[in-house]
């Protein structure tokens, strides 16, 4: 039977057929040119641009893929490892850059952007160029500001250069095409290259094509975590007379470009940390129902794709059609664990409670690990990560003379007041200096450089390695003449995460129990056992004690009042403050690598050992989930979703047998819908099977399709390391 294209091309994918073209980037050095630092990163871009090589794969419709990277000794597995970002081997910073900022910053990578590509989508190539060039007209423009949209203009000058190369090369395939219509295919795609090299979509594939080159372009500039957004809607005007299985094709192209790296390693996930996001369903600005067709036909592209990135993460609305979130049930309940859902109703109203304009709130996407953005108007990564069970460890080392639980709650509730108290400030020191450097204060932002060690970045992106196409792409960037750097886009709130909140909430409640009501110990004996690592026959015994109190995900209220009580006093703390440039502080719950996490956290009160994994944020500890998926929703819908803006995950694994039969997605869309209706926000299932799973470990091969979710970034499970392996198998008990 001969293949579909999109069997054919999911092949040549997973394969990575493209691996042909790749390129290692040879040295390159712009930083003589005699242009300002923004510029001469511009025109290093725009080098990258003119000599990528340009592939273009048998049968594909959506064409474009990186293929120059900076590589790296060694290799993991057969994968080719490499670097970050393709400027370490391209230098614009000089040594005049270096001596007036202190130091050499070009390495820097500011990530977790979720861009409007509906700026590009509206107005094309063209239109952005025009649009640049007019705000250069203005004399008032300060120095800052003039390099700034120079460099947008020299970077968009090389993104068409590419997309023109493109259309060069399948002008050229198609002339020595001999099957016709591949020919008239590759003819197609050099027209659609050639006309969005400037112009605006006309066509649902032109859009798509537009997007991708866009996207790119971005992750050439940056690599990695620039997400997607809302395609659903961004796409839903250029539908046209496009026919239903004609969308789900290009669609399905699309997909498969966004996993078109998956063979190569740069991380301790054993892969290329390029996971992206894309946001379907929920409301419009106007709070009408944003399900459409595309929306039903990226359900059905991910059908026929089945990979596990891109992720989807799903705005679940009561305005949504019933047919939405059936269509995506179906989906989970098969294995597809790259996909989550979201009480838009109730994030919608958060936002709007934290000062949010409606049309903005509703307007809402997400970046990788599962945190809101405003696409294109607003960044909300990050002022603080406070540690809820490193405050515990921190509080119990200061004294353990408390006369009585409430005593100790209010003492750590203090803590982790001060806490938030003090991230916030250090978040706003370094905003409030780099807000010197956009005013135009150069002599101030130097000073307290030079003599009040201010760092030149503000907690990741730097004026010395600034993003010309990423920032073209956020409202106000342009009309202000500044780099994403700079914050210029019109919403200026902040997220801050409470993190380990399921070991502080259960080393809380196993001290309650054990040291105030059956007084089994004392907390100094608590606290010397996590110190020993519980070794020894007594620390054992007082582990298992422990091991054995209450547990968070039972729907237990004497587990669940504590967590009530701290976690919603933190995210209360959280509205206290402002960022420096007036923004809100938006709450969020969220713990991402537990694995990592855990292996830098020592032994803790509710008997986890030093050095083992930590549950991903809300998610119950592996082995204490006693009363079921259920229960575990139950637990995490007490918390008052009006304090939380920015994520609160819960991660439920699911034994496959769960959904097994034909009722399985009714059985999880009830589910769902029940957890929604009592307040639950977010959902994150994984749906396993635990044999399945410890199979794969010794017949890899035979399981290349299982995939996985980790935290807020999916995989194929036998791609993992051994250590993240054993962790996901021990979530299943």
């Amino acid at each position: 039977m001969t293949m579909t294209r999109i069997e054919f091309l999911r092949g040549q994918t997973v394969s990575a057929a493209n691996k042909c073209a790749r390129a290692p980037m040879m040295p390159m050095d712009v930083s003589g040119e005699p242009l300002s630092l923004p510029e001469r990163k511009a025109l290093g871009l725009a080098k990258l641009f003119e000599t990528m090589p340009v592939y273009i794969g048998e049968r594909e419709r959506i064409v474009g893929t990186r293929t120059l990277y900076t590589p790296l000794d060694g290799n993991a597995d057969g994968h080719e490892v490499f670097g970050y970002t393709l400027f370490a081997g391209a230098k614009y910073v000089n040594d005049d850059d270096i001596a007036r900022f202190g130091c050499d910053q070009s390495y820097r990578n500011r990530t977790h952007y979720t861009p409007d590509f509906g700026i590009i989508l509206s107005r094309g190539i063209d239109g952005i160029l025009d649009d640049t060039r007019n705000r250069l007209h203005d004399d008032t423009l300060m120095v800052h500001q003039r390099e700034f949209l120079s460099s947008v203009v020299i970077a968009y000058n090389g993104l068409k250069t590419l997309i023109l190369r493109y259309a060069d090369e399948a002008a050229r395939l198609a002339a020595e095409e001999e099957d016709a219509e591949r020919a008239g295919e590759l003819s197609e795609i050099a027209a659609v290259c050639r006309h969005v090299s400037g112009g605006v979509p006309r066509s649902l594939q032109e859009a798509i094509q537009l997007l991708w080159f866009a996207h790119l372009g971005i992750i050439v500039e940056s690599f990695e975590f620039i997400n997607y957004g809302r395609l659903d809607v961004l796409f839903g005007g250029f539908l046209g007379d496009t026919a239903y299985e004609e969308a789900v094709e290009l669609i399905a192209c699309l997909l498969l470009k966004m996993y078109d790296q998956a063979d190569l390693n740069i991380t301790y996930l054993g892969k290329y940390a390029a996971q992206l996001v894309i946001t379907l369903g929920g409301v419009l600005p106007d709070g009408s129902d944003a399900v459409n067709s595309v929306t039903m036909a990226f359900l059905d592209a991910v059908d026929l794709t089945r990979l596990p990135e891109p992720e989807l993460n799903l705005r679940v609305s009561k305005c949504n059609p019933p047919a939405f979130l059936s269509r995506a049930a179906k989906l989970t309940v098969s294995g597809c664990n790259f996909v989550s859902y979201y009480n838009d109703d109730r994030f919608v109203d958060s936002l709007i409670g934290r000062g949010i304009a409606p049309e903005d709130a509703r307007s809402y996407a997400f970046d990788l690990c599962q945190d809101i953005n405003i696409p294109g108007k607003g960044d909300f990564w990050l002022c603080g990560h406070p540690q809820l069970a490193q405050l515990l460890l921190s509080l119990l080392d200061e004294s353990c003379d408390y006369p009585d639980f409430n005593a100790l709650l209010e003492a750590y509730k203090k803590k982790l007041a001060e806490a938030i108290a003090g991230t916030v400030a250090g978040y706003n020191r370094a905003e409030a200096h780099l807000e010197l450097y956009a005013n135009g204060d150069y002599d101030a932002y130097f000073d307290g450089i030079r003599n009040h060690g201010m760092p030149p970045d503000r907690g990741g992106n730097s004026p010395m390695a600034p993003l010309p196409l990423l920032s073209a792409l956020y409202h106000g960037s342009t009309k202000q003449g500044l780099d994403v750097a700079f914050q210029p886009y019109p919403i200026r709130a902040k997220g801050l995460m409470l993190g380990t909140a399921t070991e502080a909430i259960n080393g809380l409640a196993a001290i309650k129990k054990t040291v105030y009501e059956t007084k089994q110990y004392t907390l100094s004996e608590v606290r010397e056992a996590c110190k020993q690592n519980f070794d020894g026959e007594r620390g054992q015994y007082i582990r298992a004690v422990l091991w054995h109190a209450p547990k968070w995900g039972n729907d237990d209220d004497f587990v669940d009042s504590i967590a009530v009580d701290v976690l919603q006093f933190g995210l209360r703390e959280c509205e206290k403050y402002q960022t420096a440039r007036g923004g809100a502080i938006l709450g969020g719950i969220h713990q991402p690598h537990p694995v990592p996490t855990g292996s830098g956290i020592g032994a803790t009160p509710e008997g986890r050992y030093a050095g083992t994994p930590v549950a991903v944020t809300l998610t119950p500890e592996s082995g204490t989930m006693k009363n079921g998926p259920t229960a575990a929703l139950s637990s995490a819908a007490k918390l008052d979703s009006a304090l939380i803006q920015w994520n609160m995950c819960v991660m439920v694994n699911y034994f496959s047998s769960v959904f097994a039969g034909n009722e399985g997605a009714e059985t999880f869309e009830r589910l769902l819908r029940g957890y929604f209706a009592k307040g639950g926000m977010q959902h994150q299932p994984n749906v396993m099977d635990a044999a399945a799973l410890r199979q794969a470990q010794i017949e890899p091969e035979k399981y290349k399709d299982l995939i996985v979710r980790l935290w807020g970034v999916s995989a194929h499970f036998v791609d993992l390391p051994r250590n993240l392996q054993d962790e996901m198998i021990a979530r299943l008990g």
